[in-house]
């Protein structure tokens, strides 16, 4: 294979079939960018936390700040973390965990009365049962200004508590920026 005075390299017409003329393998800026990321943004918690609410409330401490870089950019999240429910007897104790914008949007794709969220059923009443969770999204914010996602939870009813418990080991939430 050769290349040009500028360093490029091209096929020359006698390594293809039939001498067809040399073909430039030079990669478009444009298209290399493509994929690359751009920034990570982190924030940590190390505090339990709990809510007896049957809507979603956010999970102080679980949120992060990224300002784009491009606004053709997409930023993908992902909070990692343990949670579990508590429930009374006949509660129906599901823990329900959503990752969001600043403006309560689902991230992950839902809407309405049943958000992309995930799910944590409790099957033993009165037990505190907890588990990891890693839960990803991704948006394309279409700005440069900075933009805040956050973890948000709830239980299915006021009877039982959903739990993000950060104490035994902390949960964490990303933004990574990754050009279009």
């Amino acid at each position: 294979m050769a290349t040009t005075a500028a360093g490029t390299p091209f096929v020359e017409s006698s390594d293809l079939v039939a001498n067809y003329p040399g073909v430039s393998l030079a990669v478009d800026a444009a298209v290399a960018a493509g994929g690359k990321v751009l920034q990570v943004v982190r924030a940590t918690d190390s505090t339990n936390r709990s809510t007896n609410s049957a809507t979603f409330v956010d999970v102080t401490g679980m949120s992060v700040t990224i300002t784009p870089k491009k606004s053709t950019s997409s930023v993908i999240l992902i909070a990692a973390f343990r949670g579990g429910t508590v429930g009374a007897a006949g509660a129906n104790p599901d823990g329900r965990f959503l990752l969001t914008d600043s403006s309560n949007n689902d991230v992950i794709g839902g809407s309405g009365a049943n958000p992309g969220h995930t799910v944590f059923t409790n099957a033993a009443i009165n037990i505190a049962i907890q588990a990891p969770f890693v839960i990803f999204g991704q948006v394309t914010p279409s700005t440069i200004s900075a933009v805040t996602y956050k973890l948000r939870f709830r239980g299915i009813t006021t009877n039982n508590t959903a739990e993000v418990v950060n104490g035994q080991v902390a949960g964490q939430i990303y933004a990574i920026e990754v050009a279009a």
